[in-house]
């Protein structure tokens, strides 16, 4: 081809590729506006700060879409186990987790759970159960995890079990836990120990749960176990936790080669308060960088790449995962004083841990996720909001349904919609608060389960396979 035809041949795919994006411009904003136009159907919620952001039309679900719920062991099982959080629990630093009962009452839960005609429960195993002592597993606590996971099925649920929700065993944490390189096998071999028990009854797996998120606030800002406050620390754990998602894949898999493994990350979609002020926009760019920018280009190269340091590859880590778990509650804003919870407007609803409702970040970070996996399927793994009041929770649950729908529209492939969570819970820092996700309620001092409205009403969404504007308080 000449250089003149190859030069007409360029710009011509150029002019096409710019036709393209106009279209699919021009698609979205016809998208995201449709979510918000009114048309005049009776919507029954009659907030002003809500109804901008509630669908104005029925939202609808095949019956292939995977409805479920997601837990962690540490969060609903609670007690005295040997782990840095009940440690932390008793220097005073964090609050006590007598737990929601859920080590006794699996079973009955699972029941509840799967009458509101959920059909997956994403769990969790606490590594200090199984492992109390490095290379002494207590064949009891895997029994007992192994009998869960197949209780769960006799209910008519898939189990989803993750390895790594957040706590480390004390004898692992006081070994210099995972920022010690010789104690990466000691990770592995838990991970593959129990796969070979869990394996009999589950086939869905995550390695570990909001890997940087957990790099974040427990190595950069020090605020959760082991309370590290360093960018060198994080840095060096941001390659360790996508190491051991790769290296802990591949232990699953060798245990039960058709394995399904999914990631669980959490977006925080970061965000400048003030769009004009250049000091906050770099500060949101910076970060956005490295927490979702190093993990997606990880996943889809194989290569990790920090500020300042040479590159490394994982070559396993591209094939990792066969689900990209997507966890959303709301998003950043860097404003002058740091980080704050992001509001669209003055009055957006806000939560009991005074966080805003935002739902278009978790439409727009779907859409970033699906661009950079182009070739991997989503699950929303975790979605909720910390409230007593149920009108909230079903307003909240009704608006990011809608603001998945309108990212499964403009090409992002949503599978399932995992909420957060369950039975309420212990909220970390929170305890046992206001701060209460579950569409399960329950009594302290006889663990006594109650269905709460928002439960009722996600059933009825799922036995209807529609989201009805109409029946959303």
């Amino acid at each position: 081809m000449s250089q003149a035809r190859l030069g007409e041949s360029l710009a011509s795919r150029e002019r096409s590729r710019d036709a393209v994006n106009a279209r699919k411009t021009a698609t979205e904003r016809a998208v995201r506006a449709g979510g918000r136009r009114r048309y005049g159907r009776r919507v029954a919620c009659d907030d002003p700060c809500w109804r901008e952001i509630l669908p104005a039309e029925p939202i609808r679900f095949g019956s292939d879409f995977a409805w479920g719920v997601a837990s962690s062991a540490f969060q609903a099982e609670g007690g005295a186990v040997a782990n840095d959080w009940v440690e932390a629990a008793r220097e005073g630093r964090v609050p006590e987790n007598p737990g929601n009962g859920f080590w006794e009452r699996a079973e009955s839960d699972f029941e509840t759970i799967a009458g509101l005609g959920l059909g997956h429960y994403r769990l969790s195993v606490e590594w200090s159960r199984v492992e109390p002592e490095r290379g002494r597993f207590d064949a009891a606590a895997l029994d007992r995890y192994a009998r869960i996971c197949e209780a769960a099925r006799v209910a008519g649920l898939t189990p989803w079990v993750n390895f790594f929700h957040f706590t480390h065993p004390r004898w692992f944490a006081s070994s210099g836990g995972f920022l010690r390189r010789e104690n990466h096998g000691d990770f592995l071999r838990y991970v593959e120990r129990t796969a070979r028990a869990l394996a009999p009854y589950v086939r869905h797996f995550h390695v570990q749960n909001e890997s940087m998120v957990y790099v974040l606030v427990s190595y950069l800002l020090g605020q959760n176990p082991p309370f590290v406050r360093s960018r060198d620390a994080a840095f060096d754990m941001t390659e360790t936790v996508l190491r051991m998602t790769a290296d802990g894949a591949r232990r699953i898999r060798h245990v039960r080669p058709d394995a399904i493994v999914s990631g669980i990350e959490v977006h925080l979609d970061a965000r400048p308060l003030d769009p004009d002020d250049p000091a906050q926009c770099e500060g949101a760019t910076r970060f956005d960088s490295w927490y979702h920018g190093t993990l997606l280009e990880a996943l889809a190269s194989g290569w990790v790449r920090l500020p300042g340091r040479d590159p490394v590859e994982i070559p396993h880590l591209r094939n990792a995962f066969d689900f990209y778990g997507f966890n959303y509650y709301s998003s950043t804003a860097f404003g002058p004083a740091g980080p704050v919870s992001y509001a669209a407007s003055a009055d957006a609803p806000l939560d009991a841990m005074r966080r805003h409702v935002f739902p278009e970040g978790l439409c727009d970070g779907l859409l970033r996720v699906a661009r950079a996996l182009p070739d991997m399927p989503l699950l929303v793994t975790e979605n909720g909001c910390p409230t007593r009041d149920e009108r909230f929770r079903i307003r909240y649950i009704a608006a990011h349904l809608a603001a998945l729908d309108r990212a499964r529209r403009l090409g992002a492939d949503v599978r399932g919609y995992f909420h957060w969570t369950a039975v309420d819970n212990y909220e970390w820092h929170h305890g046992f608060s206001d701060a209460r996700f579950g569409l399960v309620g329950f009594d302290p001092r006889s663990g006594e389960r109650h269905v709460k409205q928002s439960g009722h009403w996600l059933a009825a969404v799922i036995a209807s396979g529609k989201v009805d504007p109409a029946a959303i308080p």
